[in-house]
């Protein structure tokens, strides 16, 4: 294993520190921006094997406001990063 070694010059510490953050926030906004799809719709019987659960179940969730559900004329759908936010409060230890 061979050590390389980065050398930088004609730059202060503010300059080079400045540097780095703004590669890190643009990864982070890069990576933001591609999670973004979680926004996609979900049909009731996508949403229940998602979660693992039964239809039933799932009309549980939603009567309960567990789980927001839209309706799109006479079909029912969930946004993906609801679903996802609903299952990270269900899994929640107080």
């Amino acid at each position: 294993m061979t050590k390389q070694i980065l050398q930088v010059e004609n730059t202060n510490n503010e300059d080079f520190k400045n540097e780095i953050l703004n590669g890190v926030k643009s990864i982070l906004t890069d990576f933001q921006k591609s999670t973004v799809k979680e926004d996609t719709l979900l049909t009731r019987e996508e949403t229940a094997k998602m979660l693992s659960i039964s239809l039933v179940t799932l009309w549980k969730y939603t009567k309960n406001d567990v789980l927001p559900a839209f309706r799109i004329g006479s079909k029912v759908r969930y946004k993906k990063s609801d679903v996802i936010l609903a299952l990270q409060q269900m899994n929640q230890f107080d």
